[in-house]
């Protein structure tokens, strides 16, 4: 993954206390030490900026290094046209002023102050494009820096590693799926992710008759050594395991970060099988692999990815309770095998097995048969265009609950946008809406970086629609 890019840069006004220029100096060798532990690349700016040529030779130097966010320090009061000057960066911008060294006499500092003026330039002095800035107050330890300096950090890092990043859609969108439609232009505008269609189902399953038999051997030793199987047939688990190598062989040749695959109409009526365990062991393997080709439910879990490093999996939303205000999360069976309980994973036949009339599909499958673990999750989605998104935060409860046979778990303590939200509230939101019913989820609670994330590409946020009985007009 790409480190993000920091630029570490100060002003100073004569006529002001110098104290704020040895913090400045102590900043510099501190957040070398937390480049470390955030995982970032800092380039800092010892030369103190005084003039207008000061501020264009900093900000020519960030735009060459390809800065990412420019941490602009107030150790004092710094004249607004350099501020101005060096905001004209392409990089995103922090400003982090101090607190006065004393509480009465001459300010020392007016570095407060400073940055007040500092974010009204940022908004009025870039007409009809306002330069997106946050700011950081007091000490580098102190609430008002670390947990928001952190959490600009993940966030930056994951808008700056979701553009450019190449996703492929393998096979067509699945049957009837029509609202999962993505204009993959729009995707690129509003996103930067680079959506390709350069392979087919049978592409694919052409690839997995030439796998070589030493590696898919291996790969059924580790796979029997993390799961059990009931009621499926061997050659559909190794059928899977050889697309999963196919597949899993196309990424690394070409890049491409996560995939959305079709299993059906295809892969299932040509081989009487799904692709939720190839799409599971592409999930375990940090690939997200979203299901019946939706794309943007696919690039969404790759941000999810981004965001955490963690497993994620695309989901369906079947029942909900308002006993006891909880809903089930549950698709056919691409859960990663980490988010199971004790329980563990089952490879087991798909529903369609049990109900279809084609004898083709009597042995359809194989699906991970996982109940998830106790934890926090996060549902997110793009939508729209790519242009908006929302997303719910929750925690897994309750393996005795009934649930129907796939990967699933019921979720209580919701929130919608960190607030509590009634399920049924919530419910409403998604159906008013018309919000796609595919469900991109994670295990952790990343709601403040995706809040941050959003702000910093633009994004638009669906609203709540509390339910009632009637149908209304909503704000």
């Amino acid at each position: 993954m790409k480190k993000l890019k920091i630029g570490f840069v100060a002003g100073f006004m004569d006529g002001f206390s110098t104290v704020g220029l040895d913090l400045f100096s102590y900043y510099q060798k501190e957040l070398d030490k937390l480049s470390e532990v955030l995982d970032f690349e800092i380039t800092q700016y010892k030369k103190i900026m005084l003039t207008i040529k000061d501020a264009r030779e900093i900000r020519e130097d960030l735009d060459a290094k390809d800065i990412d966010f420019l941490l602009l320090f107030h150790p004092s009061y710094i004249i607004g046209d350099l501020v101005f000057e060096i905001m004209k960066t392409g990089a995103d911008v922090g400003l982090w002023a101090i607190e006065e060294p004393r509480d009465e006499g001459p300010m020392p500092l007016a570095s407060f102050v400073n940055m007040s003026q500092n974010s009204g330039i940022a908004r009025h002095n870039f007409k009809g494009r306002p330069k997106k800035v946050k700011w950081f107050f007091g000490p580098m330890d102190g609430e008002f820096f670390k947990p928001r300096f952190e959490i600009t950090v993940k966030a930056l890092t994951a808008k700056k590693n979701l553009r450019n990043a190449k996703v492929a859609q393998i096979g067509k969108l699945a049957d009837g799926h029509i609202n999962h439609y993505s204009d993959v232009r729009d995707v690129y505008k509003y996103l930067g992710v680079d959506v390709s269609r350069d392979y087919e189902v049978e592409d694919i399953i052409a690839m997995s008759e030439e796998m070589p038999e030493s590696l898919v051997q291996k790969e059924l030793k580790d796979l029997y050594s993390a799961s059990y199987s009931e009621r499926i047939g061997k050659d559909k688990i190794v059928n899977s395991v050889k697309m999963f190598l196919s597949i899993k062989k196309i990424c690394e040749e070409n890049d491409y970060s996560a995939v959305a695959f079709s299993c059906w109409p295809k892969l299932m009526p040509l081989e009487g099988m799904s692709g939720c365990l190839i799409n599971a062991l592409l999930n375990n393997t940090g690939i997200p692999a979203g299901c019946e080709a939706d794309v943007l439910g696919t690039v969404s879990m790759l941000l999810l990815k981004i965001l955490t490093g963690s497993s994620t999996v695309l989901m369906d939303l079947p029942k909900f309770d308002v006993k006891d205000n909880s809903l089930m999360l549950w698709h056919c069976g691409t859960s990663p095998f980490d988010m199971a309980n004790k329980r563990g994973v089952k490879l087991e036949r798909h529903y369609f097995a049990d109900y279809s009339k084609d004898e083709n599909l009597k042995d359809c499958g194989p699906v991970t048969d996982v109940i998830f673990r106790d934890s926090d999750i996060t549902v997110f989605r793009f939508t729209g265009d790519a242009d908006q998104f929302y997303y719910f935060t929750g925690r897994t409860f309750d393996e005795d609950k009934k649930t129907f046979d796939g990967s699933r778990g019921w979720v209580k303590n919701l929130m919608l946008y960190d607030e509590p939200v009634k399920v049924i509230d919530l419910m409403n939101t998604l159906l008013v809406k018309g919000l796609p019913h595919h469900y991109p989820m994670v295990m952790q609670n990343v709601g403040k970086y995706i809040e941050e994330f959003a702000y910093w590409m633009d994004l638009k946020k669906a609203k709540k629609v509390e339910y009632k009985d009637y149908l209304y007009v909503s704000s």
